[in-house]
C-alpha cells in the first residue's frame, strides 16, 4: 500500500531537513534564514506535490526536486533583499572567539578560505549530520563523491589551519 502524501512529506523532511539547511547556509544566508528557507521549501513541496513527476520513494529524485525549489526560493529572497530590504549576509556570522583561543580563530579563518563545495559538504556532514546519501541527493552527486569531497575538504582545512596556527599550539588543548 503506497504511503499517503503526508507520510511521504514526513519521510522527505526526515531525510532532507538537515542537509537542506546545510546546503542553504552554504549559499550565503545566516543559519536562521537557512532554516526558514528550508521550511519554506518543504511547504512549497507540499503545495506543489502534484507537479512532482518522479517516484516519491526515490530519494535521489526527491533531493534534486527539493534542491531546485530551495534554489528558486533562495534566489527570490535575494532579489527581494536587493530591491531595498536588508541584504542577506554573505557569510554566516561566527560567534565571537575568546581572545585566548587562537586555534578557534585560526579554524574560522581557515574555513572561510575553503572552496564553496568544501564548505558546503562540511556544513552538511558536521553541522546537520547528513549522511553521504542524503548530501549526495541534494548536491546531485554520488555518495562516494560526497565521501571523497569530505576527505578533500578535511585535508584542505587541516593544511589551512596548519599555515596559521603556531607550531606546538595544536598539541596544547588536544
Amino acid at each position: 500500500m503506497p504511503d499517503s502524501p503526508e507520510q511521504e512529506l514526513e519521510r522527505w523532511i526526515g531525510a532532507f531537513r538537515g542537509p537542506l539547511i546545510g546546503l542553504l547556509a552554504s549559499w550565503g544566508p545566516d543559519w536562521r534564514t537557512a532554516e526558514e528557507l528550508a521550511q519554506d521549501t518543504f511547504a512549497e513541496a507540499w503545495i506543489a506535490r502534484e507537479r512532482f513527476r518522479g517516484d516519491p520513494a526515490d530519494l535521489a529524485a526527491v533531493g534534486a526536486w527539493l534542491r531546485g525549489i530551495a534554489f528558486h526560493l533562495h534566489a527570490a529572497a535575494r532579489r527581494r533583499e536587493q530591491r531595498g530590504a536588508q541584504r542577506v549576509l554573505e557569510h554566516e556570522q561566527a560567534a565571537p572567539a575568546e581572545a585566548d583561543d587562537e586555534r578557534r580563530a585560526a579554524l574560522v579563518a581557515a574555513f572561510s578560505r575553503l572552496s564553496d563545495p568544501h564548505q558546503t559538504v562540511l556544513r552538511m556532514h558536521y553541522l546537520e549530520e547528513a549522511s553521504a546519501r542524503e548530501a549526495g541527493a541534494l548536491l546531485g552527486i554520488t555518495p562516494k563523491a560526497v565521501e571523497d569531497r569530505l576527505y578533500q575538504a578535511r585535508k584542505a582545512l587541516r593544511a589551512l589551519v596548519a599555515e596559521t596556527v603556531p607550531r606546538g599550539a595544536e598539541e596544547v588543548r588536544s
